[in-house]
């Protein structure tokens, strides 16, 4: 699965379902009146909402009044490698807990990974993470020492103490949360669409959401 493919068909889809798309705006604030949530600062701009979702991933606890502490949801940088093989050199994905992950793709490419670093909201790729995930490509698959790298970056996952989502309401009527899924947010993505959407919709969700209450971080 590519990420960046998938974040693209998702915002294809949602334009297709009508779904309006505002570009290079910043959300400074939710906008809060009478204990309710009314909308969102825009840079100044006010947007009006009925319901306001704070899905803003690593950047949740930068929103003023979204009702996430910035203790609660933090950066975690992962650093990752693009390698390219062929003929490819294995089929599956070969992982070792807690320290990294290797993972073919159709392309002839492996996709090598991942640091997780509390280094705040500093996109870098360093020596140090490429050496650690270079050295665990070498170590697992050995084919991989002559093999080219292509690309290597970095980015974010939101990440929770407890490494569970945030998700449901919150004290401010209308202000929902949907983030916190630190490093599982492109597989937990449907399926906290699905719920989040029911609950604006309908007024509840049939999965119960109150295990992941941002009131569990007191």
């Amino acid at each position: 699965m590519n990420a960046r493919e998938l974040a693209r068909a998702f915002s294809q889809a949602a334009a297709a379902a009508g779904a309006r798309f505002l570009s290079g705006r910043y959300v400074r604030r939710v906008s809060i009146a009478g204990g309710a949530a009314t909308g969102v600062d825009l840079d100044g701009d006010t947007l009006g909402a009925g319901t306001v979702i704070v899905a803003a991933g690593s950047w949740s606890g930068l929103v003023e009044g979204a009702g996430v502490p910035a203790s609660v949801v933090r950066p975690a940088r992962g650093q990752l490698v693009s390698i390219e093989t062929r003929p490819p050199l294995f089929r599956h994905v070969v992982s070792v807990h807690g320290r990294g992950y290797l993972v073919p793709r159709r392309d002839g490419t492996v996709l090598a990974g991942s640091t997780v670093e509390m280094a705040g909201f500093r996109k870098e790729v360093t020596v140090g993470g490429l050496a650690a995930i270079l050295t665990l490509a070498r170590t697992l698959v050995p084919g991989l020492a002559d093999a080219p790298v292509t690309a290597s970056w970095s980015n974010f996952r939101p990440y929770t103490e407890d490494h569970l989502p945030v998700l449901g309401r919150t004290p401010v009527r209308g202000l929902v949360l949907a983030t916190g899924h630190f490093r599982n947010g492109i597989l937990l993505a449907p399926i906290t669409a699905e719920a989040i959407a029911e609950l604006v919709a309908t007024g509840r969700s049939t999965l119960d959401l109150a295990p992941f209450s941002v009131a569990r971080f007191g």
